[in-house]
């Protein structure tokens, strides 16, 4: 989900602190210093980036780990099953995940 903003002077702590404040239940990390990862579980979250006139909230594995798994899984086993569980267990949830706090951030940072 792409959201336009005017603002371009967004900060990576800002937009954390308002979601950890909105979100309490949701853990909010950064990874590295381009990248903050908001999780709901070990396997449901969103990876939020902020450019100069968006921000990019992106329903992903929460955990370096998961990621690796899952990349791990398409080269082994192919790209079909991993893809048919992945749409079967886990992109309905992550989609879910990324629209609420993507809906979150339009209200805050969007323009109309």
């Amino acid at each position: 989900m792409k959201i336009n903003t005017t603002n371009p002077g967004i900060s990576y702590p800002e937009v954390q602190q308002k979601l950890e404040n909105k979100f309490p239940n949701y853990t909010f990390k950064m990874r590295g210093r381009q990248m903050l990862i908001g999780s709901q579980s070990s396997t449901v979250g969103a990876n939020i980036i902020i450019r100069k006139n968006k921000i990019i909230v992106a329903g992903n594995f929460p955990t370096l780990g998961g990621t690796m798994l899952f990349a791990v899984s398409l080269v082994l086993l192919g790209i079909l099953i991993p893809l048919i569980i992945y749409f079967a267990a886990f992109h309905s949830n992550l989609k879910k995940f990324e629209k609420e706090i993507g809906e979150y951030l339009q209200e805050e940072y969007g323009t109309i």
